[in-house]
């Protein structure tokens, strides 16, 4: 065997051994996903639910997002945050969704420093990550 042949199948089998040695990836479309695990939330009139100002990681908080603008941008933990990924067909809250034209009710959780996922039934999940100063207003 030649030596481009030997790096060749030494790069092989070390991928293999690490995609078989390899637990489950954070990312919510993955395959170790159990399914809805939160109940629907419903628009509660006169009241917004905008989470604490000090979320605790990994911890699910009622959150409605505002829709007059569009999903692009959300205040949580008192950091501005843009929508960066759209997981389709992840659905992690189950129940009706919400019917409200101006917002959307569902979960906010701090995944990690720089990660928040919006989490809402009939809606894939939505990740954001922080924004380097306010958002631009809406026309």
């Amino acid at each position: 065997m030649n030596v481009s042949r030997q790096a060749a199948v030494l790069l092989l089998g070390a991928g293999l051994f690490l995609t078989g040695c390899s637990s489950s990836s954070d990312n919510p479309g993955d395959e170790g996903s159990t399914g809805p695990t939160l109940p629907a939330r419903t628009v509660e009139k006169d009241k917004w639910q905008e989470g604490p100002s000090n979320p605790k990681q990994h911890k699910p908080y009622p959150y409605d997002i505002a829709t007059h603008c569009g999903i692009k941008w959300l205040k949580f933990g008192g950091r501005w945050w843009v929508l960066d990924s759209v997981f389709p067909g992840v659905e992690q809250v189950k129940g009706e969704p919400s019917r409200d034209s101006q917002r959307v009710a569902g979960y906010m959780t701090l995944i990690g420093p720089d990660t928040a996922t919006f989490d809402a039934a009939g809606m894939p999940v939505m990740q954001f990550v922080p924004n380097r100063g306010k958002p631009p207003g809406c026309a």
